[in-house]
């Protein structure tokens, strides 16, 4: 039995600033290669060849082609998908929705480009973090890369048989112009809007 599926391309275009999230190479590459094989069935090391070299102290970047175009990973658009999933459980009546989401969305490709805005740069965002401590309240400095307005990027979904639908698919989605994604959500950043399609 051949299982059967749809394919949707998806056009994400940013309309708050998209903050980078990997951090300082030797947390990265800790983090990375603890992760064993990727769900697509890839090695995660191709993820450190597109980690950033050096970075500031507490600085959260952004992975990158040989070119230098920064991109994102498959999993960070699924993460997404599944938060979303998570908050949304029982949309249409589907329970486990971010179960389903895990087990029957797959994102392409693996590293997908963002596209910058022409005449636009990257450039960086800092500010505050606060956390209660036992030794009381403290407060820290971020930065983290941050691409403009307008940046975009496209994918596509591949979603098997089932409950999961296109017309689910833009629900799920439209909460991304609310919640974004990215670092510093709660902050308004990597809110967006959407373009989904039945792919050519």
């Amino acid at each position: 039995m051949i299982m059967k599926y749809e394919r949707f391309d998806l056009e994400i275009t940013f309309t708050e600033s998209l903050l980078g999230t990997i951090p300082q190479r030797p947390v990265a590459e800790e983090f990375i290669l603890s992760k064993g094989v990727a769900e697509n069935g890839e090695s995660p090391e191709d993820e450190l060849r597109t980690a950033p070299e050096e970075l500031e102290r507490g600085t959260t970047a952004f992975h990158r082609l040989e070119d230098g175009s920064p991109i994102l990973y498959d999993y960070a658009v699924k993460g997404f998908l599944k938060e979303a999933g998570q908050i949304f459980n029982g949309l249409n009546g589907v329970k486990a929705l971010r179960s389903k989401i895990e087990n029957l969305v797959f994102v392409q490709p693996r590293q997908i480009r963002l596209v910058v805005p022409e005449g636009m740069a990257m450039a960086y965002c800092d500010r505050p973090l606060r956390a209660m401590t036992a030794q009381g309240p403290r407060t820290t400095l971020a930065r983290s890369e941050e691409l403009p307005v307008g940046t975009r990027f496209r994918c596509v979904l591949k979603v098997y048989s089932g409950p999961i639908t296109r017309a689910m698919l833009e629900e799920l989605l439209t909460y991304g112009a609310d919640k974004g994604m990215g670092q510093w959500r709660n902050g308004g950043h990597g809110r967006f809007q959407f373009k989904l399609t039945d792919a050519q």
